[in-house]
């Protein structure tokens, strides 16, 4: 239960990761950019550079105990020195692989943003078709002489908008771990509980099978069966304009949230993934080796710093890959809070009701 209450307060606003922001906002300023450390790749990468150093430290250690150079610790290495020689034939293989390897990773990261963008496009539309729909049932519903909501009117913005609120909870449920325990029975009776869901809906909803589409596939059906009731009831409109409309939104709305599971499901080839690995590790398990003909002692630095950018890239690389943070591969600020797109549109869905309560004009 703990667990569960947790979720929902994230959804209901009691907990933030980025302290209402759907990702961590930087400042433009140099000063503020070099101070940061949490939620930063160097926060994920620097294990790696600092492991990559060690090796390069154990390298030359052994190298100037057991070879005997001629040079002093701080100088480059003399380039006749037998040992050294066989290096630089290394060191020339190493600049080879650097530019494939640079080509590739920064290829690579440019198609792990382009999804990441994709899937952040994705949820800001299906804001939009779920404030879509709020606005054209708030615009259009029964009123009275004055102009104010009849009472069926405003029973029906209630309900629409409480459908739209479940529909986005569990629509989310279904495509982020951390919120997929409120699809479970458990979930939602700590939902009714709580009172985010109502005893028929919860009756309804935990008597559906996994067969039957989940319960967002049943709440979005809720909100166009609603309407259409309404339209027979003339607490909308009923003519074939606004019901065109209302079909085109709400079919849009259903063929974006849809679209989710094929671009997480897509979303990079295991061979792909795969080669940039082995390739990243080759150049940065080498670099210790081949950068010490041409730097000596400084090498270490270089290793380091190769290291830290080359690592980072791959790594910042993989958590674009996983905008939804369902690999728990790292909790960096490119992660989305889903709790606060739900937030938002919970805040949405009663929006236009309350903007379009109270008119300068009769409509009678």
């Amino acid at each position: 239960i703990k667990k569960i209450d947790q979720v929902i307060d994230k959804i209901s606003g009691v907990k933030t990761r980025y302290g209402g922001d759907i990702i961590r906002q930087y400042k433009p300023a140099r000063k503020w950019l070099w101070g940061r450390w949490k939620g930063t790749i160097l926060q994920q990468a620097w294990t790696a550079a600092a492991a990559n150093m060690m090796i390069s430290i154990c390298f030359i250690a052994t190298l100037r105990h057991f070879c005997k150079p001629t040079w002093a610790v701080g100088q480059i290495p003399d380039a006749t020195f037998p040992i050294v020689s066989r290096l630089s034939a290394l060191a020339k293989l190493w600049h080879y692989l650097m530019s494939i390897t640079t080509f590739i990773l920064t290829f690579f990261l440019s198609q792990a943003y382009g999804l990441w963008r994709g899937m952040y496009t994705t949820t800001r539309k299906i804001q939009g078709r779920i404030n879509d729909i709020g606005f054209l049932v708030a615009s259009t519903v029964e009123r009275d002489d004055q102009g104010r909501y009849t009472k069926r009117g405003e029973a029906l913005l209630d309900d629409v908008g409480n459908y739209t609120r479940l529909f986005h909870v569990f629509c989310w449920a279904k495509y982020t771990k951390k919120f997929e325990i409120l699809q479970s029975a458990r979930g939602m009776s700590r939902m009714l509980s709580r009172g985010i869901i109502t005893r028929k809906e919860y009756n309804t909803l935990s008597s559906l099978s996994s067969r039957n589409g989940g319960p967002h596939n049943a709440c979005l059906t809720w909100i166009l069966i609603k309407c259409l009731t309404a339209m027979k009831e003339n607490t909308l409109p009923n003519d074939h304009a606004l019901r065109d409309v209302l079909f085109h939104k709400m079919c849009d709305l259903r063929g974006t949230f849809a679209g989710i599971s094929d671009q997480l499901d897509g979303r990079i080839p295991l061979a792909y993934a795969h080669i940039v690995q082995i390739l990243v590790d080759c150049f940065l398990l080498i670099a210790p080796f081949a950068l010490y003909s041409e730097l000596g002692i400084w090498s270490i630095a270089a290793v380091g710093l190769l290291t830290l950018f080359y690592s980072g890239l791959l790594d910042l690389a993989k958590i674009l890959l996983d905008p939804l943070d369902n690999d728990g591969f790292y909790d960096a600020s490119v992660n989305m809070d889903i709790g606060v797109l739900i937030r938002e549109s919970n805040s949405g869905s009663t929006r236009w009701k309350y903007s379009a309560e109270l008119l300068p004009f009769a409509t009678m």
